[in-house]
């Protein structure tokens, strides 16, 4: 398949070489020319000449208006792909809207979040959450099995619903890192090692992905980003105006990472509880 790209950035990158080492050609558009050196791909001077005649068009980037503007190159384009795969996360309302304007240009939009950060990317075992039309997802297949794990794809049902799983996920994972820190820290000041109780824990009843997989580089006192706090904050927000309720565990922990500064991993709010190495973030 050819393949027109835009937002070769931390999760991007890995992205567009599993693509290349799936056998898709991939054009590639990039707001910062230099971070497609070194990439399997062809550099595209916009948005329009990157997914002009492909068989599909993948996006990756940061929030709603990022994305407005993709989809207005997309749709400015002479032959403007059948299908847009839109992995970025954002409001679900903003997708819905932009899924009608693609397909008054008969262009299927998808909206296609995913979890598993950059080592996931590189790996290509990423979950995908789908929303959108099933056909469109059946022609985007292709590259979404070479991005991602096949167990680990679902399709949750109409645009917009993709992204509200994918809310969901990162409403747990703010919840769940800012609780454990938490609780690691309070036993660390009553004299509980912090490595022993996340064996302990790992065990027992109160496991989680969290503590497996970001408690690691957590109490090795490294912070440099894999998912930054602001991303995390910016899909607490999209996830708050899902509806009216209260959501108070979500809304403590948005309180708890407004006070991390914004450009470190997430797991940095664990400094807020714990004694950990280092000062700096990593």
């Amino acid at each position: 398949m050819l393949i027109g790209f835009v937002g070769p950035g931390l999760m991007g990158a890995g992205m567009i070489r599993n693509l290349a080492a799936a056998g898709h050609e991939v054009r590639v558009h990039a707001r910062t020319p230099s971070r497609v050196e070194g990439l399997p791909a062809t550099l595209a001077g916009s948005v329009a000449e990157a997914v002009d005649g492909a068989d599909i068009a993948c996006s990756c980037v940061t929030d709603s208006p990022d994305v407005r503007q993709v989809v207005g190159g997309v749709l400015a384009a002479e032959t403007p792909p059948p299908v847009l795969v839109e992995m970025s996360t954002i409001a679900p309302a903003v997708a819905r809207q932009l899924a009608a304007d693609c397909a008054a240009r008969g262009v299927a939009y998808l909206d296609c979040p995913v979890s598993g950060g950059p080592t996931g990317a590189a790996a290509g075992t990423l979950a995908f959450m789908c929303g959108g039309d099933a056909d469109a997802l059946e022609r985007a297949l292709p590259a979404l099995e070479a991005m991602g794990d096949p167990a680990k794809r679902f399709h949750c049902g109409p645009v917009g619903l993709g992204l509200v799983a994918k809310l969901v996920n990162n409403a747990l994972v703010a919840a769940i890192s800012a609780a454990t820190a938490e609780a690691l820290g309070r036993g660390q000041r009553a004299g509980l090692d912090p490595a022993l109780a996340r064996e302990v824990v790992m065990s027992s009843s109160g496991d989680s992905w969290q503590l497996r997989n970001l408690f690691p580089k957590v109490l090795a006192g490294d912070h440099q980003p894999g998912f930054t706090t602001r991303n995390l904050l910016k899909d607490l927000g999209h996830f708050q105006d899902l509806d009216d309720a209260e959501a108070p565990l979500a809304a403590a922990a948005e309180a708890l990472l407004r006070r991390v500064p914004p450009d470190l991993d997430y797991g940095a709010v664990a400094r807020l509880a714990m004694e950990l190495p280092g000062e700096d973030g990593g």
